[in-house]
């Protein structure tokens, strides 16, 4: 099925979240529960603002931009990856966002799409696509379930309408640490069933796929999918404690390799007063990865061969603590959300399996009936497990603003960064885009991004 999502998006531009619709009866879903939230189930809704609903928006917008820093699989004259100029341009948006609301269902999107057009090296003019989709219901009193998908493309690493980091982190299929400008086509989805038992405890299951297909030859894509559990008991109105479980199979299509992973954590949730909201998860996750590396070969065999260099398979087998935290605060049009999560990450498109920690914020606040403002930061670190090493650092901030001028017209503007370090290498590369432009959205409120 995801092979078949990706090769009927490449030919008819259609998003790959919509093969949710086709996958989702096979998988189990979420929902129904009304504690306080825990580690593994403190996912954010699509179309979601704050805890007051909002009616599904459409809106469009023309942009100026400002791009610096972009990075395309070349090197230059030394060898080095050649990094492009400051280009300038026009770019063009569309999409939709919020939710509908039945007696016992929920309905949410986002989607999120451009067109750019430069002035200069118009191999990077291109268009840009996000989808994100949930749906959740209340079958009885007690049981409950979810669906959700999200996917789409991008040849962008910094700018844009959307930033990747605004979307919930549970989703594999999301490249949010690439480093090159690269086109790469992506797809998560997964679905979970939660059955309440008594008056306090709480059963979920779930299961997911994703995947990820980049242009370049030279980047390696990935499959795979996941199955997650857990318990929880609701000790108080406030406080939720549980036990989770996790596992990940990934394999990557163009090299030899795959891994499994397994995680375990004891999970704590509590409410803050009527708007804050704590999670902690705290565990371990074991990785068995296979590959295969280069080895210098022994110099009475490379005289037989004829080389010096040859490759071996291999097995490394990792064990690990792993910690989610999240800290959030919901109002009725706004919301704020920090965290840290360390794990494992099913790779970049260069490193493969690896070591991840994650520090990240985000805020949307809507200032009046005139204006809102959105933005988010966070800092990553992935560290390559087994013979595929490296040490990459990233770190990245966005801040949005929509003021309404009249009658749903309104103006916008913009600023990402993204700086990027390879401390095995030393390589490092700063991008940053600027934008300004004129957006029209028929809601009462302005528009408000991740």
């Amino acid at each position: 099925m995801i092979d078949f999502c990706f090769k009927h998006f490449r030919r008819h531009l259609v998003v790959p979240a919509m093969c949710a619709l086709l996958t989702a009866p096979s998988l189990f879903a979420q929902g129904g529960y009304s504690g306080p939230a825990v580690s593994s189930r403190g996912m954010g809704q699509a179309g979601a603002r704050g805890s007051e609903p909002i009616s599904i928006r459409p809106y469009a917008s023309v942009n100026a931009v400002a791009d610096s820093g972009m990075l395309a699989v070349i090197t230059d004259e030394k060898g080095q990856p050649a990094t492009i100029s400051t280009l300038y341009g026009v770019e063009a948006n569309v999409g939709v966002y919020g939710s509908r609301l039945w007696r016992a269902s929920r309905l949410g999107v986002d989607y999120q799409g451009n067109y750019r057009h430069y002035n200069s090296n118009t191999f990077f003019n291109g268009s840009d696509h996000l989808l994100q989709l949930d749906f959740s219901r209340q079958l009885n009193r007690r049981t409950g379930f979810q669906l959700r998908g999200a996917g789409g493309t991008s040849s962008r690493t910094v700018g844009g309408v959307f930033g990747f980091q605004g979307f919930d982190s549970s989703l594999l299929g999301i490249p949010v640490n690439d480093v090159f400008d690269n086109r790469s086509y992506f797809t998560d989805v997964s679905g979970s069933l939660n059955r309440t038992i008594g008056s306090r405890n709480s059963v979920n299951l779930g299961a997911g796929a994703f995947g990820v297909r980049r242009q370049s030859k030279f980047l390696v894509g990935v499959n795979g999918y996941r199955a997650m559990g857990d318990f929880s008991r609701q000790l108080s109105r406030r406080t939720t404690i549980g036990v989770g479980y996790a596992y990940i199979h990934v394999d990557y299509p163009r090299v030899f390799g795959e891994a499994d992973m397994h995680s375990l954590q004891g999970m704590f949730g509590r409410q803050i007063g009527r708007a804050w909201n704590l999670s902690v998860g705290i565990g371990a996750f074991r990785t068995d990865m296979a590959g295969t590396r280069t080895v210098v070969l022994d110099p009475l065999i490379a005289e037989l061969l004829g080389t010096n260099g040859g490759r071996e398979a291999f097995n490394v087998i990792n064990l690990s603590p792993m910690l989610n935290l999240g800290l959030s605060w919901t109002g009725r049009l706004s919301s704020v959300t920090v965290g840290y999560m360390r794990g494992a990450s099913p790779g970049n498109g260069v490193l493969l399996l690896n070591n991840q920690e994650s520090v990240f914020s985000a805020y949307t606040y809507t200032l009046s009936r005139r204006a809102s403002v959105s933005g988010r930061a966070g800092v990553s670190r992935m560290k390559g497990i087994g013979a595929f090493s490296g040490d990459f650092r990233t770190y990245n901030g966005g801040a949005f603003f929509s003021y309404v001028l009249r009658d749903g017209l309104q103006f916008t503007s913009g600023v990402d960064f993204r700086k990027f370090d390879s401390q095995s290498s030393g390589f490092n590369r700063n991008g940053m885009r600027a934008m300004v432009g004129i957006a029209y959205s028929g809601g009462e409120l302005p528009i408000s991004f991740h």
